[in-house]
């Protein structure tokens, strides 16, 4: 969990190396190395229409594609977030969804446009009411950035492909 984030060599700094080599040694040398923390990321990608989709790489699925509604991408939000790291919960009383990551929670309710975001209510998209929580085929599906953006994530659109990138470091 640590890498090597520098390297001196009588108080001289030889950036990230792994190795040195003295040469021609005729008297005590000082050599010191400082370690940091490897950051965690992960990274998932989907896309519109497809039920496979990767975190770091390795293929998992999806119990329903992505698709788009009123100009979002909509998605089963439980897999990406466990990918993450988080948790998601189900009340089918109030049809309420809520998402935690680290120290954030977001609880969204089927058909409305607003959500509370660490208990503070929040409009889903500042452009539309439309954007909301919708159950397609017996799947809960919510909008997919505004939940990892207020998880802390970065979103990445490339219309190109419909690929959606999502990159999380905790």
């Amino acid at each position: 969990g640590y890498r090597i984030a520098d390297v001196s060599v009588d108080g001289v700094s030889q950036g990230i190396v792994s190795s040195y080599t003295f040469t021609d040694v005729t008297s005590n040398h000082t050599i010191s190395t400082r370690f940091e923390q490897e950051t965690k990321q992960t990274v998932v990608v989907l896309q519109i229409g497809k039920s496979t989709f990767t975190v770091n790489g390795s293929s998992m699925a999806l119990d329903s594609p992505p698709v788009i509604k009123n100009g979002r991408t909509l998605v089963p939000i439980r897999a990406i977030i466990e990918a993450l790291g988080g948790t998601v919960g189900w009340d089918g009383t109030a049809r309420k969804a809520t998402v935690t990551l680290g120290n954030a929670t977001i609880e969204l309710w089927i058909g409305q446009s607003a959500a509370r975001v660490d208990s503070i209510s929040t409009r889903i998209d500042s452009t539309t009411l439309k954007v909301v929580p919708e159950i397609i085929n017996g799947r809960t599906m919510l909008p997919l950035r505004f939940v990892t953006e207020n998880l802390g994530a970065t979103v990445v659109w490339e219309q190109s492909t419909q690929t959606i990138t999502v990159t999380y470091q905790p």
